[in-house]
């Protein structure tokens, strides 16, 4: 199998945080969050086809398709619309697969003090 792109999940103070689980030790996708709280998918170009899922915590599917990898694949999912809650992206590529867990949560209630003059 070609050799797979593999991005850093950067720093970002957001309302989402990863937990990662992986079929294999050599991810099929790199599946990250950028700055403007997107999930974004990168699959490097091979022979083969993909199935990309995203799916809730009770199993509901939200997204499903099958990509033809023949020039890679670089998408991004908003999740900006999705409520609070947990969920799941998963990448298959023939008995490979690669599954990202992300949850969705509130942002606490800032508090500030201001003086009166």
């Amino acid at each position: 199998m070609k050799k797979l792109f593999i991005l850093m999940l950067g720093l970002v103070a957001g309302t989402a945080s990863f937990a990662t689980t992986t079929a294999n030790e050599n991810p099929v996708a790199a599946i990250t969050l950028t700055a403007d709280n997107k999930v974004k998918l990168v699959i490097a170009p091979e022979d083969a086809k993909a199935t990309i899922a995203l799916q809730d915590r009770e199993g509901h599917l939200l997204y499903t398709s099958s990509v033809d990898l023949r020039q890679g694949v670089k998408q991004k999912f908003n999740i900006n619309e999705l409520s609070v809650g947990t969920y799941q992206i998963a990448v298959k590529v023939g008995e490979q697969s690669t599954i990202k867990t992300f949850v969705i949560q509130e942002r606490p209630a800032e508090t500030f003090v201001m003086l009166e003059s």
